[in-house]
């Protein structure tokens, strides 16, 4: 029996019904010699085991515990008592673990033995720190988490919630404690969770999710537009659950369609091509402006067959001499829809982005609806045309009122004068004696002059008629077609 108590790793001795050691194995010896234990000690016979731990109880409260304990066992009210106590060696503090049993027989007594368990100790003081510090850093990321005005939270496979922090309350008017445990479908309500779940079967797969959603207050009053985006959390392989995000992009959303009504009024279209796919995303009204839709190439080649037959070649040398030599895109064009095959004339405008060594990386622009403007310029052009006819036909009208003019003076005023300057020099050569002569000269000139107030009335009237003044455009019409 002494072999086999000494082939034991525990400290361990054997004390009879008065308290005194009786038996000590190897490991008990070897513990009291190693850490300054007397020769006494160390052979452990005889010596008052219970009247040691009195002395150590009264300024040691562990000490003290083991002192009840081993009373209680040796008296029969316990079967066994064990205690965990730190002890001090030259080499620093050891934990070690006290278990007392009564002796099994004939013999009444006890058996005391002591377990070194620093290294046990010593894990669970490291698993309690770590325990600690997952504790603090999780209620610092609570802290963090409930901050935000997003909604964060995850759910399981089941699609329980697992985690839920405070927005949930102002986005549904669910108290954030009360969601743990709770279905998504109690959380976000039955039609929303009818119009989440192609995302959440899709999610669940192990694929990444974003969509928008608008989501009305608790109070009905208003509505907010969310972007959401559900990760897969993938462990091993198989997917646990997924992690969801729900950020309030209502401002956002407000923005952009404050853009896309001013673009309609303007008949604007924006986009971005990157140069390097060429492929482009442009804005709603760039597709009505296009006359294309969400399926419809959104390519460069894409934007070149939108391009009239005739403007074609043109503008795809244009737009390669725009990349190559960094220049501002501003070009007005046409295209050709394909919705239903009109030609409309666009302008186009564009500036290149490059990256810090130069490189093109895309191009980003406007192009707007200018058809009608360009048909209102062709109107403008025609009545510009119309008018400068009608000025040359004026100017052509008034040359032939001259010449006619010049004509009738001529013809029908010059000979009059002459009659006169004739009958004049007629009267001088004569004298005054030839009375008959001088007075059909005087009558001659008068009837001259008669005829030159005629022809004059005649030439005043064509050029302004009286009537025009007198009675008006109709009566002065009556009167010339009488005439």
């Amino acid at each position: 029996m002494s072999a086999v108590i000494d082939s034991l790793c525990d400290s361990i001795a054997v004390v009879n019904e008065q308290g005194l050691i009786i038996s000590v194995n190897q490991a008990w010896r070897t513990f009291a010699d190693n850490n300054g234990g007397s020769a006494d000690l160390a052979a452990g016979i005889g010596i008052d085991y219970l009247a040691t731990l009195r002395r150590a109880a009264a300024s040691d409260p562990f000490a003290c515990a083991a002192l009840q304990g081993s009373a209680a066992v040796l008296a029969g009210r316990q079967t066994l008592f064990t205690l965990e106590y730190p002890f001090n060696t030259p080499d620093g503090e050891h934990w070690f673990e006290l278990h007392v049993t009564p002796l099994q027989g004939a013999v009444k007594g006890m058996v005391v033995g002591h377990r070194e368990i620093t290294a046990r100790k010593l894990d669970q003081r490291a698993l309690e720190q770590c325990s600690a510090d997952l504790r603090h850093h999780e209620h610092h990321l609570q802290a963090v988490l409930n901050s935000v005005s997003s909604m964060i939270g995850y759910w399981d496979r089941t699609l329980h919630n697992r985690f839920a922090n405070h927005a949930y309350r102002d986005w549904f008017g669910v108290e954030p404690a009360t969601i743990p445990g709770r279905h998504i479908r109690e959380v976000i309500g039955e039609e929303r969770y009818r119009l989440n779940l192609p995302y959440i079967e899709a999610v669940l797969n192990g694929v990444a999710q974003q969509f928008e959603r608008a989501i009305p207050s608790p109070d009905g009053r208003s509505v907010r537009y969310a972007l959401a985006r559900y990760l897969p959390d993938i462990v091993d392989g198989e997917v646990r659950g997924f992690f969801v995000e729900v950020v309030d992009v209502t401002s956002i959303k407000s923005n952009e369609q404050a853009l896309q009504r001013a673009q309609e009024v303007g008949r604007v279209g924006s986009y971005i091509i990157e140069l390097p796919s060429g492929c482009w995303v442009g804005s709603p009204m760039l597709d009505r402006i296009f006359g294309i839709g969400p399926e419809y190439e959104h390519t460069v080649d894409g934007w070149g067959r939108l391009l009239h037959p005739d403007d074609r070649q043109g503008m795809l040398d244009y737009g390669r001499q725009v990349i190559a030599e960094r220049l501002p895109f501003d070009r007005q064009y046409r295209i050709v829809r394909p919705r239903d095959g009109a030609v409309r004339w666009v302008h186009g405008l564009g500036q290149i982005e490059c990256t810090r060594d130069g490189m093109p990386l895309r191009l980003v622009g406007t192009v707007q609806d200018i058809t009608e403007n360009k048909r209102a310029e062709a109107a403008t052009q025609a009545l510009l045309d119309e008018n400068t006819r009608l000025v040359r036909q004026l100017i052509a009208m008034q040359e032939r009122e001259r010449a006619e003019l010049a004509r009738e003076l001529h013809d029908e005023l010059s000979q009059h004068l002459t009659a006169i300057r004739a009958f004049a020099g007629a009267i001088r050569r004569n004298g005054v004696s030839d009375g008959e002569r001088i007075k059909a000269a005087a009558q001659a000139i008068d009837d001259c002059a008669s005829e030159i107030y005629t022809v004059s009335h005649r030439l005043m009237e064509g050029l302004h008629p009286n009537v025009l003044d007198a009675a008006g455009i109709v009566e002065a019409i009556a009167a010339l077609l009488e005439a």
